[in-house]
């Protein structure tokens, strides 16, 4: 049986959508017209490859009883009836204040173990963008041009490029054929168990590893209110080689 590389809730059919120094990296931190290129490390099966919704939270200050930002909270499922999501805000006033009755929406996101080509390590790309999810479904779709190792790394890298800014702003991915170098498998057979995705639904730290025996962990509460937030960022573990 062969692995299953994308998450079973990102199909095709669904039409779905700062360089930081920490490891984990997102679209919108490139600028109008900058590009980054990467390989996909690992898949569903493996636990290197997740999707899932985020959300802003608030909760009651205790000092002021007042109403305030407490992180995004990260969730298998769509959060319906959460009770802690964040009000919109008002950009249009000085004071920035919030708008009763109106909720920032939650969002769906796609997170992939990766090789970044500029940093030469291990990263998470954090992809919140549907234009981007519905380009990477459709080349994974073309299994004859973009194959993948039996260990599950992919024989293709991923150039994601911005062009544009604000409303005007779109996303691309650019797939080009690279078989991958003996570097990165020696790099991921050393470091594959020390990244565990199903670790955000903890609200535990994907670079601390695998928790459990089982393929993936439930959905479940680390605060007070039951909410699971993403973890702190830390630094990884740089690759002994740039070869890409």
């Amino acid at each position: 049986m062969g692995l299953q590389i994308l998450p079973p809730d990102l199909k095709p059919q669904d039409k779905i959508e700062t360089k930081e120094a920490q490891p984990y990296w997102k679209p919108s931190s490139l600028n109008d017209g900058e590009s980054e290129e990467f390989r996909l490390l690992g898949c569903y099966d493996t636990g290197h490859a997740i999707c899932g919704w985020q959300y802003a939270s608030e909760v009651v200050d205790s000092n002021t009883g007042e109403l305030r930002f407490n992180g995004y909270v990260v969730t298998r499922t769509y959060p319906e009836g959460a009770e802690d999501l964040a009000r919109e805000t008002d950009w249009s006033k000085p004071d920035r204040p919030k708008i009763e009755g109106t909720y920032v929406k939650p969002r769906r996101f796609l997170a992939w173990v990766a090789t970044s080509a500029s940093r030469g390590r291990l990263e998470v790309l954090f992809i919140e963008q549907r234009s981007l999810r519905d380009q990477l479904c459709e080349i994974l779709q073309e299994d004859d041009d973009y194959t993948w190792t039996e260990e599950g790394l992919a024989n293709f890298s991923i150039k994601i490029s911005r062009k544009g800014t604000g409303l005007e702003t779109t996303y691309s991915i650019l797939p080009k054929v690279r078989v991958v170098p003996d570097s990165i498998k020696s790099t991921w057979d050393a470091q594959k168990d020390t990244i565990h995705l199903p670790n955000y639904f903890e609200g535990k730290d994907p670079f601390d590893g695998k928790q459990v025996e089982d393929k993936g962990l439930p959905a479940g509460g680390v605060d007070k209110r039951g909410a699971t937030v993403l973890p702190k960022k830390r630094k990884a573990k740089a690759a002994a080689t740039t070869e890409f």
